[in-house]
């Protein structure tokens, strides 16, 4: 497998736990940069990611029916981790359904990029819980889009970016949608049965 020898920890953050913002980060990597590849190697091309309630009400509002996403899953598949509901679908190559590869520009591209998942958009960056008010940003070394010289630069201000996706997942309103905490379990069971 591809690997740049790269610290998978990138950086310690503390965080106000009244305030939810960031309030320090310790860096464990320098100078890293990160600019997507557009190969899709390691992230789409490995199947859909885990969906929030959220994720879903975004892609349904995007236009997309359920039974075109969302894969059904076991209740059990979740269990721990109340936010995820389900996955994308994959493409019988394995890739997520929404992957396309613009022959023209020689690129992959996402069809629900403006609302595209959290774990989507966090990739290939994750932040592991230490405490309370204590995380850990870490990195899948595998990915392409590491260390190129004209990527962004992983800074405060690309740490505070990605911190706010994981506060997202946790606040993030949609509009026009039931605000019933089961309400994608009965359309889950209305969709595919069971």
């Amino acid at each position: 497998m591809f690997s740049l020898g790269l610290n998978e920890n990138i950086a310690e953050i503390t965080v106000n736990p009244k305030t939810k913002r960031v309030t320090k980060i310790i860096f464990h990597q320098k100078h890293l940069r990160f600019k997507c590849q557009r190969c899709a190697v390691f992230c789409c091309k490995l199947g859909g990611p885990k969906l929030t309630e959220k994720d879903v009400d975004y892609i349904e509002q995007a236009g997309y029916r359920l039974e075109e996403f969302l894969e059904p899953v076991s209740t059990n598949e979740f269990k721990g981790s109340p936010i995820m509901c389900g996955r994308l679908k994959s493409k019988e190559d394995g890739s997520c359904v929404f992957l396309s590869f613009d022959v023209e520009k020689n690129v992959y591209e996402c069809s629900i990029y403006e609302v595209k998942p959290a774990l989507c958009r966090l990739y290939p960056f994750d932040f592991e819980r230490m405490d309370s008010n204590f995380f850990m940003l870490k990195l899948i070394p595998c990915c392409k889009g590491l260390c190129k010289r004209d990527g962004e630069l992983v800074n405060k201000s690309f740490v505070n970016k990605k911190f706010n996706v994981i506060l997202d997942l946790t606040t993030r309103k949609t509009k026009n949608l039931p605000r019933e905490s089961n309400v994608h379990e009965k359309r889950r069971r209305e969709v595919f049965g069971s």
